[in-house]
């Protein structure tokens, strides 16, 4: 079942937020002396002004949550623990010459059930949802407090400790104060999307967008469902496919990063035309219809940008036609290796490698080709030096011959159905 993440809005996902820290601090970890008869942990910090909660979902489970606050008078949660003065002042001078507004944002509450907290695609989506609502309120900097045995994890977003772990013996362990700069959060968060997708999304819709953890083989949506939300792929494919009156399917597109999808069916009232399938784990970011019309509708000075969008879509819809319509196989899959070269992410073990996790099948899903031409086109990279693949894994090692458009009076070579 897919993993759903959003802001909690309602009553019900707010309780299921404190309910959520009671189980994951006192019942299960003995912290926090609370009531037992209000299975429940809520502070003075959950009752200010502009505090909000990412609450994460396995079906009507929720399995992790974290706390955003914005700064208030009697600043932030981690502040409870730590003194930011001096770091407070030293940043508030810098922004001050500048003459830049200085906004200290603060991460707190972070729980997460046992049993998903070795699943990392998790915390770090729970991360990215909480970074998309720091992003619409201008932050500048991120503060926070976390055990010391976690910095790691905290370090890769772009964090630093200000000082020595201490013992704290309310929490009963050890902790550490952390700062991180606005923008090193958005180059981890929205970075590699950021470079391929419209800002119109990122400035306009980042308070609405919500995330979708997909397993491999799982449907998001199905042909003929109604339409009710817009997406973008941010890490993974999705496999786009339609069937015929006769039950035949066909595969249209295999996308990856940076590509939206599903945002058509939402404008015109339709249905879905077709089945979107993960084909590797795979995270969304996904836009509520009605929240997505209703910003349009507030903001239609953007609406020239939204067109700009759709007129890109049209152009590639007609690079792929032409591709498919004519390109032999060899240059599908050259197509397809580039695309996926694009998608592909660093390797964390070996520096400038890159690493896709695909395999021959799905790239010949992708490029419409028989499986014994990819792994040809494959071999024959792995020869030059350019990389070297498994079942279900590809590694570059420089960048594959990039496709380009495909003009008719190029083609030599009668295509294969």
């Amino acid at each position: 079942m897919a993993i759903r993440l959003k802001l909690a809005r309602t009553a019900q996902e707010l309780d299921d937020v404190f309910r959520l820290r009671y189980d994951v601090y006192v019942a299960e970890r003995g912290k926090f002396a609370t009531d037992p008869r209000n299975p429940r942990i809520v502070d003075h910090f959950d009752a200010v002004p502009d505090a909000a909660n990412v609450v994460a979902y396995d079906g009507d489970l929720a399995i992790a949550a974290m706390r955003i606050n914005k700064d208030t008078p009697i600043g932030l949660p981690a502040e409870s623990y730590f003194d930011f003065a001096e770091i407070r002042e030293r940043l508030r001078r810098e922004y001050q010459e500048r003459g830049e507004p200085l906004n200290i944002v603060g991460g707190s509450m972070l729980a997460i059930r046992r049993e998903y907290r070795n699943r990392r695609n998790v915390i770090f989506a729970l991360f990215k949802e909480a970074a998309g609502l720091m992003y619409s309120w201008g932050a500048t900097h991120v503060i926070g407090s976390v055990r010391a045995d976690t910095l790691s994890l905290y370090h890769r977003i772009g964090f630093k400790a200000m000082a020595e772990p201490t013992f704290n013996e309310v929490i009963g362990d050890h902790l550490l104060p952390i700062l991180a700069p606005f923008d090193k959060v958005f180059e981890w968060t929205f970075g590699n999307i950021s470079t391929q997708a419209s800002h119109f999304w990122l400035d306009k819709f980042t308070p609405e967008f919500e995330r979708i953890l997909l397993a491999p083989g799982e449907v998001l949506f199905r042909q003929g469902d109604v339409a009710e939300h817009a997406y973008a792929v941010d890490e993974g494919w999705i496999s786009i496919s339609r069937t015929d009156p006769e039950g035949n399917e066909m595969v249209l597109a295999n996308l990856s990063r940076g590509a939206f999808f599903g945002e058509v069916a939402i404008f015109d009232g339709e249905r879905r035309s077709a089945t979107a399938t993960a084909l590797v784990n795979t995270e969304l970011i996904c836009i509520d219809r009605q929240r997505l019309l209703e910003a349009v509708r507030r903001n239609p000075e953007k609406m020239d940008q939204l067109l700009e969008h759709f007129a890109r879509r049209i152009r590639q819809t007609d690079d792929l036609a032409m591709v498919l319509a004519f390109a032999p196989q060899t240059k599908r899959v050259e197509m397809a290796l580039h695309e996926l070269w694009q998608s592909s992410v660093p390797d964390r073990k070996k520096e400038g490698v890159r690493v896709a996790r695909v395999g021959p099948a799905q790239i010949a899903k992708k490029a419409h080709v028989r499986e014994d031409e990819v792994r040809r086109v494959l071999e024959i990279r792995k020869a030059e030096g350019c990389l070297n693949y498994g079942e279900k894994v590809i590694r570059f090692f420089r960048e594959p011959r990039a496709g380009r458009r495909v003009e008719a009076g190029e083609l030599d070579e009668v295509p294969t159905p």
